[in-house]
């Protein structure tokens, strides 16, 4: 059975617990919260012993099975939880997850928790095998346009109400880290008083807790938002961040954006163009279509004396003035006219 995260609650209260629970995603705050849904769901039900099996490098698959097959010394029932990470099951993994929902045990309750599954994974029979006797939940991230409603919507649990304009402050102040709009928001349910929360509550009470990354800073550059292109690198600036990282992120992406537009100048299909390097998330692919539409393979070849200079600036004497630099080709990618 396939849920969204927001029906599992109700989901559990109508029908009760499943054997299994595959819980997958790639953000951390929902999916810890999903998982201690169940976990408390179970305790209610005298799952009183929980045994946690780390699928890491070496792991033995065999273990789940014998965990299975085990009776409890300490309760009748147990919670077994598998934690797969980023690990993909593979052959011998696969046959075990088959077996054990073919053989499941009604005194065990099993969560996996995973990475995001793609559609691939999803056509596996381990993964049919488990969504057959069990619940499967798949976690997606929230977008930077639906984080002001998601904060709002997680105050309004905690018996206050916080305006749209202080709500979309948080939002750009967090950057889409979730777990850091839990913590300010926790914060800010304590500290202010009033049942209503305003913008100037918002500015006296939350810290700054963006945390940039250098590769989204030039997917923010490739899809042309030169506003929030500059308000990161500024961020990865006054966070101390060496710009030689910045440099090296970006001269990667450079040298793949002049193959892109080279095999795309030479009649190759944007679909085998992102097949062939790679890009399967929606949102990058919508990135790098923007870039090869706003630039010719001409004008990003232009780029290059700018690279140069800015590989100079940082080996040499003018390092100081780099990060004016890597401003101007990051806008100049964005879409504003590049200075010579």
């Amino acid at each position: 059975m396939r849920l969204r995260a927001e029906q599992l609650k109700a989901n559990l209260q109508r029908s009760g617990l499943a054997p299994i629970y595959h819980i997958s995603g790639d953000e951390p705050l929902q999916l810890m919260e999903i998982a201690d849904e169940i976990r408390r769901c179970a305790r209610s039900q005298d799952y009183n012993e929980r045994v946690v099996l780390d699928a890491s490098v070496g792991f033995e698959w065999s273990s789940l099975l014998q965990e299975g097959a085990n009776l409890s010394l300490f309760s009748a029932k147990r919670l077994i939880e598998l934690r797969l990470g980023n690990t993909k099951p593979g052959n011998e993994g696969g046959k075990v997850l088959i077996e054990y929902a073919e053989t499941i045990s009604t005194d065990d309750l099993l969560i996996i928790t995973s990475s995001k599954v793609d559609k691939k994974t999803q056509q596996t029979r381990w993964f049919k095998a488990l969504d057959k006797v069990g619940v499967t939940v798949q976690i997606w991230p929230i977008e930077l346009s639906q984080l002001p409603g998601w904060i709002r919507q997680r105050i309004k649990k905690n018996n206050k109400q916080i305006s749209l304009p202080a709500a979309t402050l948080i939002a750009e102040r967090v950057e889409g880290n979730l777990l850091a709009a839990s913590q300010e928001i926790d914060k800010l349910c304590l500290l202010i008083e009033e049942n209503k929360i305003e913008i100037d509550d918002v500015l006296a009470a939350v810290s700054d807790s963006t945390r940039y990354d250098v590769f989204t800073l030039i997917e923010s550059a490739l899809a042309g938002n030169s506003k929030r292109t500059v308000y990161m690198l500024n961020g990865l600036r006054s966070e101390g961040v060496d710009p030689a990282a910045v440099y090296g992120a970006l001269l990667w992406e450079y040298r793949r954006l002049c193959s892109m537009a080279y095999l795309l100048d030479t009649s190759t299909s944007l679909d085998n163009l992102f097949s062939k390097f790679r890009i399967w998330d929606n949102k990058r692919k919508q990135a790098v279509k923007s870039v090869l539409h706003r630039h010719k393979l001409k004008d990003i070849h232009k780029f290059l004396r700018k690279v140069i200079y800015i590989d100079r600036q940082i080996k040499g004497s003018d390092r100081p003035m780099v990060w004016d630099s890597l401003q101007q080709f990051l806008l100049a990618v964005a879409g504003s006219p590049i200075r010579q």
